[in-house]
């Protein structure tokens, strides 16, 4: 018998909880598909358990125009690799159904449509509480995502607020705010990366709700692709990663503080390490600033009927407002009781990407200016062979 740890049920081995391989992967994602492709290489069965219909749930659920901001010979996973055809720079719809081929050449095991809700340690294993019923295994990966759910501010005044407010992670197309006046309030990468495709679509003014200076990298300079070259700067001190990234934004771009976008006082290394928080990649973006196609305006203060108050008072009317604002893991339903998480919502990983709790993994959850697709077989291949060698 099992007995289940702080929860006061005494299952059975399949009496009434269905047992599952040696290892569940929590999400179809690529961390989770690189998980799977690794242990399988080593020789450790897995299943996949998928809330979505598909593998990518959320790369299908992003806006069209979407492209890699990863150089697509540095986005590969684990044993195939991204067609030249795709581009340098791999579209939303090209890495999708990259991921597509990724599961059938490694015949990857997937539940689709199982939506795992909480795990709980277990004598001998853990005990998956899912939309399908509970389930036992040995050992559990989760890959649900470092940008999972959308994040809104709670502004003063947003229930009574009376146009649409959008996230980002919601807009499917750039073309279906054609014609509106909107206001986009983030300029991070999500934020940078879509206000060039707004203008582009046609729309009918653009404001930018900028609160932290970004710091904006070119995806290009010279001719050279930066993803590349930002490879061999990881040995190097912060403060002088800080400084490279600075004097490239520089170079590219020149000082845009007269347009409402001062160079960010902490470094981007600095920011990143601190908060989380990553450059912008541009895609248009700058060059619309300078040609006047879009404003930089400040941070939002209030809503108010239909009127958006900025902190120097000025007031706006838009038709929109589409929220940049970035996302969270929404890890605290899942393992949140198992105090595997710090103030930030992010797994208190140790070696090999194992957590405090004995069997429990996590993978895709770091976040890097190089590029986060990249570390994603690194990490698979330390846990499948920490895993192989149990």
């Amino acid at each position: 018998m099992v007995q289940t740890r702080g929860t006061g049920i005494e299952p059975k081995w399949g009496e009434f909880m269905s047992a599952m391989p040696p290892v569940v992967i929590v999400g179809a994602g690529s961390a989770g598909l690189a998980a799977a492709a690794a242990l399988g290489k080593a020789g450790v069965e897995s299943v996949i358990l998928e809330r979505g219909p598909s593998v990518g749930t959320s790369w299908r659920s992003r806006h069209a125009e979407l492209r890699l901001n990863t150089i697509r010979w540095l986005s590969d996973l684990p044993g195939l690799r991204i067609p030249r055809s795709a581009g340098r720079w791999v579209s939303r719809d090209d890495y999708v159904s990259y991921l597509e081929r990724f599961t059938a050449a490694h015949r990857l095991d997937i539940q689709f449509g199982v939506h795992v809700q909480r795990l709980d340690p277990v004598d001998g294993g853990w005990q998956i509480a899912s939309s399908t019923g509970s389930h036992l295994t040995g050992q559990v990966v989760v890959a649900t995502g470092y940008d999972r759910v959308p994040w809104l501010p709670d502004w003063p005044g947003r229930a009574g607020f009376t146009q649409p407010v959008l996230h980002v992670s919601g807009l499917q197309r750039a073309s279906d705010l054609a014609g509106l006046r909107v206001l986009l309030v983030g300029a991070g990468n999500s934020g940078v990366e879509i206000a060039g495709h707004l203008v582009d679509a046609g729309i009918a003014a653009l404001w930018v709700s900028v609160r932290t200076p970004p710091t904006i990298v070119p995806r290009v300079l010279g001719g050279v692709p930066l993803h590349p070259v930002s490879l061999p700067l990881r040995p190097l001190p912060e403060r002088a990663r800080n400084a490279i990234i600075s004097r490239a934004a520089r170079l590219a771009f020149g000082d845009l503080t007269c347009y409402g976008l001062p160079e960010s006082p902490v470094g981007a290394y600095t920011r990143l390490r601190t908060t989380g928080v990553t450059v912008a990649v541009d895609d248009g973006f700058v060059a619309a600033v300078k040609d006047g196609r879009l404003e930089v305006v400040p941070q939002v203060s209030r809503l108010l009927g239909s009127q958006v108050m900025l902190s120097d008072g000025r007031e706006l009317a838009p038709d929109i407002v589409v929220a940049a604002t970035g996302f969270r893991r929404g890890l605290e339903p899942l393992v949140g009781h198992l105090g595997v998480l710090d103030a930030a919502g992010l797994p208190r990983a140790g070696p090999a990407a194992r957590s405090a709790a004995p069997g429990l993994w996590f993978i895709g959850y770091r976040n890097a200016i190089e590029g986060n697709l990249r570390l994603h077989p690194g990490e698979a291949r330390r846990i499948a062979r920490a895993l192989a060698a149990r």
